[in-house]
């Protein structure tokens, strides 16, 4: 099986960037106190899937990638209620 054309590829990408912002900063919803900055929107080469590159801005400020589907999820507080995974600052 091959790749998708470049220009799927981009298309992907294009979509992505209409709900993450590249360079602007998101706290996720358990650690509201915590920011990350999302670096990059990228294609993980193995599936094609988009994906979100992100930087924490405390600690170590490690480097993430997640899956945009699961970073655009929402999900179920403790509380009960339902709220986006990550959220912008």
């Amino acid at each position: 099986m091959g790749h998708a054309a470049t220009g799927e590829l981009v298309r992907r990408l294009e979509e992505a960037a209409r709900y993450v912002a590249v360079g602007a900063r998101y706290v996720h919803y358990k650690h509201p106190a915590r920011q990350y900055e999302v670096t990059a929107l990228a294609i993980v080469e193995a599936t094609e899937e988009v994906a979100v590159v992100y930087r924490a801005l405390y600690g170590d400020e490690l480097t993430f990638i997640r899956p945009l589907q699961n970073w655009l999820a929402v999900v179920e507080t403790g509380e009960g209620r339902r709220v986006q995974r990550f959220m912008r600052a």
